[in-house]
């Protein structure tokens, strides 16, 4: 790691000595151009690469930003600080109203949207020539003039671009670092998922977008400073492909990727340039080869580069499952059989949810169900496929809102309340299908849910307590993608109780483990019991729910049929009749449910 940062100094160094080395004008105005064009082009990439909002539209925010900054300067003979302020200013409330957009549209939608920003853009100078030049754009801007330095506007330029580029190179991979990259990064690997893990993704769309635009702006005014000179035809849609083109080669999601894609895309058509009408040709044949050579992109040199400074990974699988636990399986087995006792009817009530009902079109998955969960218990919830058990867990969570009933969690109604404000109250899940973050480490995963007000110190060592907790610390490193099935649940039980909450939401945890692993699971569960948390679960494993389980809710054709102690549900006979069909001359006692659907 050691070699890295000095190898990366070393570059550094070396990208400063253009301006003493003898270079002419020409190459110097190309290497601005291409600072400038990294500074934008990382601007899009925490928007699009680590965020996943897709931005067509990055050309039409420089030129906010070189516009606003050179009106500002021409025409009202603000001081430089002063426009360039303004113009971030500008670029930021542009970035806040992309970002309300993109609550309201998604995916190719927002895409096309972005994308339209440019001909808006590109109208409203063109048409307002009386205040913006038109066609003839801006002239005699006033640039950089730096008293101790003698020389042209470009050579004048240099460092300070250069200086400016590597703050916001290290800007970025701040952000990237850091709990606001981890959100961004959940909202693009799984938005559902980080929803539930308190995270709220509006206002995390809305930072990005911000980010986007702020960046693209500073962009935009070090190109008029640069310059001296803006027109339309500077930020065409043409632009905005190219920085799109930039965060590709670069590698979306890898900050160090980026800058060498602007450099790649900015320097080498410059280098073709002798070629005369074959030299585009030549230039798209050498993208094509790298993306050929790297589908990543060139993000694998610049991630590199870069190690000592991202989080770090390991790779490698471990033997899978629970059955990787370290001395993990003889604790599993003595919580299984010393459990706490089970609260009795007196107990207080956590959730309450009463006359909850739920219907997709003409279908209806709960009707009017009603029931309590009490503190400090298990209760399962049980029924054929269909019976609406994951929505009852779905509206619990806030993923989905009921038709009609509450949800009291407490003396609190949460059934309104957004996914992230529940989580916020002390309510986890777990879905039923492992839904990690694929592109971070274990430890990002369970360090991404942690509430507390500390900062990133903090956040890791509770993760760290909640993964030794499942016996699973050794995959601290380890990339979320690299896990086997059981070790990837484990993880997601880990993350979902890294802050003790109070209620503890379960869809079919069980589903894909083998045989007696998943008795080992109720062990768990219930020392999850004995810390505080109280238990829902829904799971089709008769077994396991009437061994774990304090009380049983069974569903049916999203309607409750029956609640009890485990042993009254398996001789309650419409429970039979729900899971095997109506009989004639049934006798309860001779067949329970749990011999039979074992």
């Amino acid at each position: 790691m050691t070699g890295r940062k000095i190898l990366l100094l070393v570059l550094l160094a070396a990208l400063a000595l253009p301006p003493f080395a003898g270079i002419n004008t020409y190459w110097l105005h190309v290497l601005n151009v291409t600072w400038i064009f990294a500074i934008a082009a990382l601007g899009l990439n925490l928007a699009t690469g680590v965020t996943g909002q897709i931005v067509l539209g990055q050309a039409a925010l420089m030129g906010i930003g070189a516009y606003t900054a050179g009106l500002l300067m021409v025409r009202l003979h603000w001081p430089l600080l002063a426009a360039a302020a303004a113009a971030l200013a500008v670029a930021v409330a542009v970035g806040v109203a992309l970002g309300l957009l993109s609550m309201r549209i998604k995916g190719h939608y927002l895409a096309i949207t972005t994308l339209a920003l440019n001909e808006i853009f590109r109208q409203v100078v063109l048409n307002e020539a009386g205040v913006t030049g038109g066609p003839m754009g801006l002239r005699d801007i006033p640039g950089f003039a730096l008293p101790f330095w003698s020389g042209d506007v470009d050579r004048q330029a240099y460092l300070p671009l250069l200086a400016t580029m590597v703050l916001a190179f290290a800007l970025a991979l701040a952000l990237y670092r850091r709990r606001l990259g981890r959100q961004m990064r959940a909202v693009r690997d799984d938005e559902l998922a980080a929803e539930s893990m308190g995270v709220d993704s509006r206002a995390i769309k809305v930072r990005a977008f911000v980010l986007c635009s702020f960046f693209g702006a500073a962009a935009g005014v070090l190109y008029v400073l640069a310059t001296g000179f803006v027109s339309p035809n500077n930020f065409t849609i043409f632009e905005s492909i190219r920085l799109v083109l930039m965060t590709v080669i670069g590698g979306l999601g890898s900050i160090g990727g980026t800058v060498i894609g602007a450099a790649l895309i900015t320097i080498l058509p410059e280098v073709f340039r002798d070629l005369q009408e074959y030299y585009m040709a030549a230039f798209a044949v050498a993208v094509l080869a790298v993306l050929l050579l790297e589908p990543r992109g060139l993000g694998v040199v610049g991630d590199w580069l870069l190690a000592p400074w991202l989080p770090q990974q390991e790779k490698g699988r471990e033997p899978g499952g629970l059955a990787s636990l370290k001395g993990q399986e003889a604790g599993v087995a003595e919580l299984a059989s010393g459990a706490a006792v089970a609260p009795g009817p007196l107990a207080p009530v956590l959730l309450q949810a009463r006359g909850v009902s739920k219907h997709f079109g003409g279908v209806y998955a709960l009707q009017d169900v009603s029931f309590d969960v009490r503190e400090g218990e298990i209760l399962g919830v049980i029924g054929p496929n269909g019976s609406g058990k994951s929505t009852f867990i779905n509206i619990c969570s806030g993923i989905v809102r009921a038709d009609a009933g509450r949800v009291r969690l407490g003396s609190e109604d949460i059934a309104r309340l957004p996914a992230w404000d529940i989580h916020a109250r002390g309510v986890a899940r777990i879905f039923q299908n492992v839904r990690l973050w694929e592109s971070m480490t274990v430890l990002e995963n369970v360090m991404l849910a942690w509430r507390g007000t500390g900062g990133d110190a903090e956040a890791e060592r509770a993760a760290r307590q909640a993964l030794d907790g499942m016996g699973i610390g050794f995959l601290a490193r380890r990339r979320a993608a690299d896990l086997s099935f059981g070790q990837s649940r484990l993880v997601e039980l880990a993350r979902a109780t890294v802050n003790k909450p109070k209620l503890l939401l379960l869809d079919e945890p069980a589903a894909g483990l083998r045989g007696g692993l998943v008795m080992e699971l109720a062990g768990i569960l219930q020392r999850l019991r004995e810390q505080g948390t109280t238990v829902l679960v829904v799971e089709h494993r008769i077994k396991l729910v009437m061994a774990m389980c304090d009380r049983v809710v069974v569903l049916n054709l999203g309607e409750k049929i029956a609640e009890g102690r485990p042993d009254e549900i398996q001789k309650d006979a419409r429970v039979v009749e729900a899971y095997l069909g109506e009989r004639t001359g049934y006798d309860a006692d001779a067949a329970p449910v749990a011999s039979v659907a074992a």
